[in-house]
């Protein structure tokens, strides 16, 4: 690869001058509950990228639990401060092909590093579509469609809980109910033919047990809940499992989603070629960003399986960036899995207020994202900070 820190680069428009890291940490309003545990505040990563026209670029990483690629927010921390950051002062923010993959080849593995990926690829894509005046989504081939029904993942702890949370959702306009299984497989039935009881046809409903469920396991609730008519049973089984979730898949009624089996464009081309799934989980911050995304979504696509988008409980950047991949990506479904960190957390990072009503979200206006970092809030909830710039 050519040395992209020549002289030429560094006279470019959107020469990067500025790098700055936040990991950033906010409350959630109740906390989240899953099979995987329970958390009480957010931790994510932003990133600014600051050209040398004065063009700004914002990027997030987005992490509930450590997932398979073994990041946290603490390292992603320290890999954009330490190792991403530095290599991309004086780099031309305009070639984000080159960039992303000279960040890629880092690495012993491809894939590996993807959260911190994408906060590099989201910045890059917002700093280029701010310098040409235009959004995201028009720099991604323009935007489809300008308004998202949402859907909200939920838990099942007890049935009271279950049933007011549920009712709660759907009074606010929202269609699509996630509820969070648990390894308790029968709790997880009477929950979810409660909710159902209880919401009747106003919202469709699917299941998320995050890996906790065996084969057998998958099946039986498969069974017991073709009355619920599912909308589908995502990840039933562990990530590597990949024969498993063939099974399941083969036998089930309900369609199967494949999440965390598809961090990579790679693992995307297994499950296809498996038949390991009839849906994939597109996230942002699992799979390195817009680019590594999109190219899941045509794998899933010209194998025949559908796509649907998650968020990883995303604050105010990525939020954004959801709704602009989306709205370049008719593929990936009618549903967008969040809409504002506003509706889970005590407070967001950014100055706009992303419109959500009647359970649905409106695409940011504006150049980039349409979205600005809040200064202030980022101070207040910033739990560390990398400030890096080329000498003047």
């Amino acid at each position: 690869m050519a040395d992209m820190s020549s002289g030429s680069a560094r006279a470019a428009p959107l020469a990067i001058v500025r790098v700055q890291v936040w990991k950033v940490r906010i409350p959630y309003l109740a906390p989240m509950q899953s099979s995987r545990g329970r958390l009480e505040v957010g931790d994510k990563v932003l990133l600014r990228l600051t050209a040398r026209d004065g063009t700004v670029g914002l990027g997030e990483a987005s992490i509930i639990f450590p997932a398979r690629d073994g990041e946290c927010a603490d390292s992603v921390f320290r890999r954009l401060a330490e190792v991403s950051g530095p290599l991309l002062l004086g780099q031309d923010g305009a070639r984000i092909v080159s960039l992303l993959q000279m960040l890629a080849g880092l690495s012993s593995e491809r894939h590996a590093f993807p959260t911190s990926l994408c906060a590099v690829d989201l910045a890059l894509h917002d700093l280029k579509a701010r310098h040409l005046g235009i959004s995201v989504a028009d720099l991604l081939g323009g935007a489809t469609r300008e308004r998202f029904p949402l859907s909200r993942s939920m838990a099942m702890p007890d049935e009271r809980t279950a049933l007011q949370s549920a009712c709660a959702l759907v009074e606010r306009g929202y269609r699509l109910l996630t509820l969070k299984g648990s390894a308790d497989w029968r709790h997880d039935i009477r929950m979810a033919r409660a909710v159902r009881r209880a919401v009747g046809e106003q919202a469709r409903l699917e299941i998320d047990p995050n890996q906790a469920w065996q084969c057998k396991a998958a099946l039986a609730v498969d069974a017991a809940l073709r009355e619920c008519a599912l909308e589908c049973i995502e990840q039933p089984c562990a990530w590597w499992d990949i024969e498993a979730m063939q099974l399941i898949t083969e036998r089930a009624h309900a369609p199967i989603a494949a999440d965390e089996s598809v961090l990579s464009p790679a693992d995307a081309m297994r499950v296809v070629r498996a038949r390991a799934a009839d849906i994939i989980t597109v996230k942002l911050a699992k799979s390195g960003g817009l680019r590594a995304s999109a190219a899941i979504v045509e794998i899933a696509s010209a194998g025949g399986l559908q796509c649907n988008l998650g968020s990883k409980h995303t604050f105010g950047v990525g939020s954004a960036a959801l709704l602009h991949f989306a709205a370049a990506h008719p593929a990936v479904g009618e549903f967008v899995g969040y809409g504002s960190a506003r509706e889970r957390f005590a407070g967001d990072i950014i100055n706009e207020t992303i419109d959500i009503g009647d359970g649905q979200a409106r695409l940011p206006p504006g150049p980039g994202f349409g979205v600005t970092l809040d200064d202030a809030a980022v101070a207040r909830f910033a739990l560390a900070s990398a400030d890096l710039a080329l000498p003047r």
